[in-house]
């Protein structure tokens, strides 16, 4: 009697247990898969696009270094360029003004030796000490010296700022340059005989063979 019992109270709960499991449980009959009840299907997250990169502008890279000299270099990060440019800068400019200077002081002790010194202008101690020191003819010489020595150190300085600005634009150009790793060259030796139909004698052709990969 207990073994019926028993064997009942098994039978039973063997019933529920599939009942339950057919509960949770859904045919799809349009893919013929099984999914459970339970199973919460997430649908895919969107993937967000890529933020483009903002374009690297030769031009900007240019105006930068024209309104501020080193300005586009750092645009390019060629930060090791900025004391290069002002190191340029900064020479020729001293030597400039250094040269109108000397003309300046120059011109002035011939002006007065010459009795030619504009009304209300008065010599300081180291133009006096030129005046009393060289002719009419050596301050001449000297003040023409300096002039152009001045004109020349301008201009360099002038073309120095023009390199600047256009340093910045090349490099603006191949700041996205990439040289690919496969670029490469190889150097071969190479004999090749001569066509043996031909009447002269079998000399063979040697030489190097050049191959670039890129």
């Amino acid at each position: 009697m207990a073994r019926r019992f028993l064997f009942l109270i098994g039978f039973i709960l063997l019933l529920a247990s599939q009942e339950t499991e057919a509960q949770n449980i859904v045919f799809d009959t349009v893919g013929n898969t099984i999914i459970t009840a339970d199973t919460i299907v997430k649908p895919e997250a969107k993937t967000r696009p890529a933020k483009e990169k903002k374009p690297h502008s030769p031009t900007t890279a240019a105006i930068m270094s024209a309104a501020l000299p080193g300005l586009g270099q750092v645009y390019n990060r060629k930060w090791w360029k900025v004391p290069i440019v002002y190191a340029g800068l900064g020479g020729l400019g001293y030597l400039a003004y250094n040269n109108y200077s000397e003309y300046r002081s120059y011109l002035h002790a011939y002006e007065f030796k010459t009795g030619d010194l504009p009304e209300g202008t008065t010599l300081n101690d180291y133009e006096t000490a030129l005046a009393n020191r060289y002719s009419d003819s050596q301050l001449q010489t000297y003040k023409e010296s300096y002039r152009r020595d001045f004109e020349f150190y301008t201009m360099l300085t002038i073309a120095w700022y023009g390199l600047n600005i256009l340093d910045a634009c090349v490099d603006g150009h191949f700041y996205n340059y990439d040289i690919s790793d496969d670029l490469s060259l190889s150097i071969d030796p190479y004999l090749r005989p001569t066509e043996p139909l031909l009447p002269l004698p079998q000399y063979a052709q040697v030489g190097l063979s050049f191959q670039l990969n890129f």
